[in-house]
């Protein structure tokens, strides 16, 4: 069961770090497209409920946000810092680029933390609350 709940949370991980990476990519000059800071969490959100089987059938979109959220809030702080927001990007680039070839430089990945942290840290305390993330999710579904 621990092991499945470890896989669980690494798959989601990485699905939502491929989210994020997918949107800051998509916000670069050559598109304007709307987009989430964290990419397409309805995607996302489909992949954690896929692994979590029952459990997941059930949640409701906050409690999917939520989990989301706190699968990638490492140091259990109630909060994502560069730190979170790095490792995530970071997974999700080495986990879909073929042959261990970075697709992303460390300025765009900077880049992409600097403006999810930019857009969403409403105190400006360069951390994302889940208050502000779950702000985040809500504009831009909307």
């Amino acid at each position: 069961m621990l092991k499945k709940s470890i896989a669980f949370a690494c798959s989601a991980l990485v699905l939502l770090l491929a989210v994020a990476t997918t949107s800051v990519l998509a916000d670069m000059p050559e598109t304007d497209s709307e987009h989430s800071n964290y990419g397409d969490t309805a995607k996302a959100k489909e992949f954690a409920k896929e692994h979590m089987g029952e459990k997941g059938k059930n949640l409701t979109e906050k409690e999917e946000l939520m989990m989301l959220f706190t699968l990638h809030d490492t140091n259990k702080d109630g909060h994502l810092d560069g730190i979170e927001l790095r490792a995530a990007f970071s997974d999700y680039n080495d986990q879909h680029t073929p042959n261990s070839q970075s697709t992303v430089t460390l300025q765009q990945m900077n880049d992409m933390i600097d403006h999810v942290i930019l857009e969403d840290d409403i105190n400006n305390d360069g951390k994302i609350s889940l208050e502000e993330y779950m702000i985040s999710q809500k504009y831009h579904e909307g």
